[in-house]
């Protein structure tokens, strides 16, 4: 296993709000006893397969209109299960092997230890598991310390728990992938419900709700209990705590929306009320205070909700409160960390990276002389386009090309060289985004240059200086040489303003389209490391 799953030390950026994820300067060295786990869903496609129906974005068109919420026209039918907002991705199926993809490499690179599975229902969704799976094993394969898997269950635990092991721990399903306690596979359940079989193959971790009372050694999904309770074991040894981005102990977040209930906790929740300035559910305070939390009383396992549950049902209400949402309505009372298109987009990834950093610890920056090489590793699928249905539509994306797999950077004393290595030899078709390394040396929100941005022939290409986001404007010349799989690029450090004892924040994207906003780095071609993420390369 390369030093930091394969990534050379942290990866580091600033997010829109100015906040910058915690590397050794202000968070603690690794710590072996810290994992932490993310509640992750497999339903959506699987309830119904419709046009999407998107509360937040129903809310806004009626805002000001005076008409009654119970008759906006743009509801489903009771039992159409609705989103709260549109996700980056768009309105996946989870069946979307290039979302699964983009899913894993993000859970990756924020160094998530293991995923549990929402089967609380009884229903399994055995495809998609074993896709998850299947795409893990891939990245373990390639030497990347993968998020293990695990399943939660509740209703019908017993038979649930059974079926889980007849048709996946029975049947080896990618065995590399199974997250283990006690020298067992674990999985989340009700041991007392279980076939002596199981409880014989598996550790069986308590399931705990949120409404019910303290089940010594739980494992809770979520705390209706503020500030969070930590869950012991038989021993009275701390065990496992919750961390969720919101909370509804009124079980309704729909009647905060649509009725103006007040007793749920929303994104924007802190020092004991929600905060009702517009904006403040994109600064995710109420995840902040919940980690805090776990930080402050230290349990081994910190358990996350969630990543991308995206959609509740709308079942019948009460005669005053006829439509009824329960886990999650619109923007602010909803508890994905996800990307989504436009609100918060990327905040809530860029956040959770931050504190898994300070609650787990992180490697320090490694540092190179003149003259050393210092590789990055990507994950070499870059090539997997994307064509899938989803909710209304069928979503594609080809702009794939070079599919990245190693990056290689080296001082030579006068000029900075990248030597980029991909899966197949490199394409020789220079449209849209080819080869490009993005370069921060501030430290702030936006890079500051791009390197071979205007390719041309005999190896000859620019350098450009980045204004208002991703404008370039080419400022002097650089090198670059293609060679079956391996492209070298070379640029003046002067050029640069680099000297001695420097830092620079990268990345390398391709695509046959061109790269005009943060948003494109999670979703077009190959970006290596993907999303807003950086490597970083310092020289001492």
């Amino acid at each position: 296993m390369i030093n930091n799953n394969m990534f050379n030390g942290p990866l580091m950026a600033v997010d829109m709000l100015d906040r910058k994820v915690s590397d050794r300067d202000n968070a603690p060295a690794p710590k072996k006893d810290k994992l932490v786990g993310m509640f992750y869903f497999l339903w959506l496609g699987k309830h119904g397969r419709h046009k999407p129906y998107d509360v937040s974005k129903i809310m806004e068109a009626h805002k000001g209109d005076g008409m009654d919420v119970n008759s906006y026209p743009e509801w489903g039918g009771i039992g159409t299960y609705h989103h709260w907002g549109e996700p980056l991705y768009g309105y996946y199926y989870s069946e979307d092997e290039w979302v699964v993809r983009k899913h894993m490499k993000l859970l990756i690179q924020a160094d998530i230890d293991f995923i549990f599975f929402d089967t609380t229902n009884a229903i399994t969704y055995d495809d998609n598991v074993k896709m998850v799976m299947r795409v893990l094993d891939e990245y373990r394969l390639e030497g990347f310390k993968i998020p293990k898997v695990m399943f939660y269950t509740n209703a019908g635990s017993g038979g649930t728990i059974q079926y889980i092991y007849d048709n996946i721990y029975k049947k080896n399903v990618y065995p590399e992938t199974w997250f283990y306690l006690d020298g067992r596979p674990a999985i989340i359940g009700h041991a007392a419900e279980c076939t002596a079989q199981a409880r014989d193959f598996f550790t069986i971790k308590v399931a705990q709700w949120p409404n019910e009372p303290d089940r010594v050694g739980g494992w809770p999904w979520m705390d209706f209990t503020r500030p969070q309770r930590v869950f012991a074991d038989a021993d009275g040894v701390p065990q496992t705590i919750n961390v969720s981005v919101a909370q509804h102990p009124q079980l309704r977040f729909g009647d905060s929306v649509l009725y103006g209930e007040t007793t749920n906790w929303g994104r924007a929740y802190h020092n004991g009320q929600n905060d009702p300035d517009p904006d403040a559910y994109k600064y995710g305070y109420n995840f902040a205070e919940q980690f805090d939390r776990a930080i402050e009383t230290s349990p081994p396992i910190v358990l996350v909700t969630g990543w991308n549950e995206w959609i509740a049902g709308r079942w019948q209400g009460i005669p005053e409160r006829p439509i009824m949402f329960v886990d999650c309505a619109n923007y602010e009372y909803s508890r994905d960390l996800e990307m989504m298109r436009g609100g918060y987009f990327d905040s809530y990834f860029m956040q959770l990276v931050d504190y898994v950093r300070k609650y787990k610890g992180v490697d320090a920056t490694p540092e190179y002389e003149e003259g050393e090489i210092a590789g990055y590793f990507n994950f070499s699928d870059g090539d997997f386009a994307r064509n899938c249905e989803g909710y209304g539509t069928v979503y594609q994306n080809s702009t794939q090309r070079n599919a990245i797999r190693k990056i290689e950077v080296s001082d030579n004393g006068t000029k900075l060289i990248f030597d980029i290595y991909t899966k197949k030899l490199v394409s020789q078709d220079r449209s849209g985004e080819w080869m490009k390394i993005y370069i921060n040396i501030t430290g702030g929100q936006n890079y500051d240059f791009v390197v071979n941005n205007t390719p041309k022939g005999k190896g000859n290409t620019t350098l450009a200086k980045l204004s208002d986001g991703f404008i370039a404007t080419d400022i002097a010349s650089a090198r670059y040489a293609v060679c079956d799989d391996h492209v070298r690029i070379s640029v003046c450090k002067s050029d640069l303003g680099l000297d001695k004892n420097y830092k620079i924040w990268f990345k390398v994207a391709d695509a046959t389209e061109s790269i005009k906003s943060f948003e494109d780095l999670y979703i077009l071609g190959d970006v290596a490391p993907l999303g807003r993420l950086n490597y970083v390369y310092k020289v001492k």
